[in-house]
């Protein structure tokens, strides 16, 4: 911009030197120094240089210096959000990361829950299977028992019936059975059960 006013007042002073020199009358005159023609050349120099000074320069300097600051401005705002976008950028990635853990751990979670709770099925099926084993078993037992006092109030009825035929003689049934219920007695074995063998 200066260039430009500087080739503008160097234009205007050849022109007023030409014009000085035309009024002489010869094409030599532009060679040889006069000093009026130095004297209006500079007078006319320093009076545009003033001119273009007060007011030209300082408003185009200004808005130079507005538009550099503009131009800071916009690069210091501009280097901000570039910086809040990488920030911004970085806690994205970070609560990306935050989140594909919590996932993580929340299927190890899950699959630890759902592998308690399957021991837990497991033990209270298997208790409920040793419940219902004792239950049977107590069961089969109390079957047996009643059915070996079955068995031996039976045995005790035929054996009162047969002793009475081979006897041939009546005894009263209370003293039968007592003796039939002895024998009986007699004859259970070392397990529990009845001998199949008289002693």
């Amino acid at each position: 911009m200066l260039r430009r006013l500087l080739s503008g007042a160097v234009a205007l002073a050849s022109a007023t030197g030409a014009a000085v020199a035309a009024e002489g009358g010869g094409g030599s005159a532009l060679i040889e120094p006069k000093i009026g023609t130095i004297f209006w050349t500079s007078l006319t120099f320093l009076l545009l240089a003033f001119l273009l000074g007060k007011y030209a320069w300082r408003p185009l300097l200004g808005a130079l210096d507005d538009r550099q600051r503009s131009i800071e401005d916009s690069l210091a705002k501009a280097k901000r959000e570039r910086d809040e976008a990488a920030r911004m950028l970085d806690e994205h990635k970070g609560l990306v990361a935050q989140a594909h853990r919590e996932r993580a751990e929340a299927v190890a979670k899950g699959e630890q829950d759902a592998e308690k709770l399957k021991a837990e099925i497991l033990e209270q099926a298997r208790q409920q299977r040793d419940q219902l084993m004792k239950q049977t078993d107590q069961q089969i037992k109390a079957g047996i028992a009643q059915a070996r006092d079955a068995l031996r109030s039976t045995t005790a009825d035929l054996a009162i019936r047969a002793a009475g035929k081979l006897l041939a003689k009546d005894l009263d049934d209370a003293t039968h059975r007592r003796l039939v219920e002895d024998y009986l007695a007699g004859l259970e074995g070392p397990s529990g059960g009845l001998d199949s063998r008289p002693s």
